[in-house]
């Protein structure tokens, strides 16, 4: 539910780190064999994780004909680099009349990097409810940009927070009170975040939306394990990585357009943490759902 009002007021887009064009560049190498660009270089120093699964369940879709993803879970093997390009094979495991599964390995140097299962689901006449509410929470044009807050708030804020956050970003994102976790340790393993990318509008393929989304659903999701215990970003004390990523996709959306991604972890022990997000329209419609567990260590200084 999106409250009244907010501080802030503004929708002007800000750029993003990568092109719409780029993130979708997946051409086809052999059969079933596609390469892709690694992206641009990062605070993390390595492949974005959103773009291997964009691209991944991009080159699996290059395998089906027409069908829409239901659901992807994926693997991130190890770190790819940002100066290699990222060759992706498919394995076709079924292929019937309504379903397609799909197999996906992204390799760079021969090494498997990441690997994802996909499935592809015809739509059809079922049954339909939503048992899930949007927060209440601003709308995006009243919350301020992650690196206008970053600017305004930097003599409070870690170097971390600032060197990460200040420039462009994967995404545009409009953080709910970022205030409470960059500032302070809160109890609650939860925040929610507006995201939108506002190259999509070139973008009219229905599929081609779903890995665009697939892209943004990686950013900030599993850092919120992190906030009761830690700064939830990398810095030299600190590291935070994604092991896997799951996504079912509910209802069709437009990546132009403001989502609200709302993320809650269940539970962190044995150096790993856990974190579920429900993706809303500004609407309130529930678009997709999302989990991820993520690596958290405190670093030796």
């Amino acid at each position: 539910m999106i409250a009244a009002d907010g501080p802030f007021h503004d929708d002007r887009p800000l750029p993003t780190r990568d092109a719409i064009s780029d993130i979708l560049d997946v051409t086809q190498t052999g059969p079933d064999r596609f390469t892709g660009s690694a992206g641009a270089h990062n605070h993390i120093g390595s492949v974005f994780g959103g773009r291997l699964l964009a691209q991944a369940l991009l080159a699996g879709m290059k395998t089906v004909e027409a069908l829409p993803a239901s659901s992807f879970h994926a693997y991130f093997l190890a770190a790819g680099r940002t100066d290699r390009r990222l060759d992706y094979q498919v394995a076709r495991l079924r292929d019937s009349r309504r379903f397609a599964n799909r197999q996906i390995t992204a390799c760079q140097d021969g090494r498997a990097i990441f690997t994802m299962m996909a499935e592809f689901h015809a739509p059809e006449e079922g049954f339909v409810h939503q048992n899930a509410a949007m927060p209440v929470v601003p709308p995006p044009e009243r919350v301020a940009p992650i690196q206008h807050f970053v600017r305004e708030r930097a003599a409070e804020l870690e170097q971390a927070v600032t060197h990460n956050f200040a420039a462009a970003l994967a995404i545009e994102m409009r953080p709910i009170a970022p205030e409470d976790y960059f500032l302070a340790r809160p109890t609650e393993a939860a925040r929610s975040f507006w995201f939108r990318q506002s190259g999509a509008t070139t973008v009219e393929d229905s599929r081609l939306q779903q890995c665009l989304l697939a892209f943004a659903s990686d950013y900030w999701l599993g850092g919120a394990a992190a906030i009761p215990h830690f700064l939830p970003t990398n810095s030299g004390e600190f590291l935070i990585t994604s092991m896997d990523h799951a996504m079912w996709f509910h209802r069709p959306a437009r990546c132009e357009a403001w989502m609200l991604h709302h993320t809650s972890s269940p539970s962190a022990g044995d150096g790993l943490g856990l974190t579920t997000g429900r993706i809303f329209d500004r609407d309130g419609r529930l678009i997709a759902s999302t989990a991820q567990e993520c690596l958290m260590r405190r670093l030796r200084t």
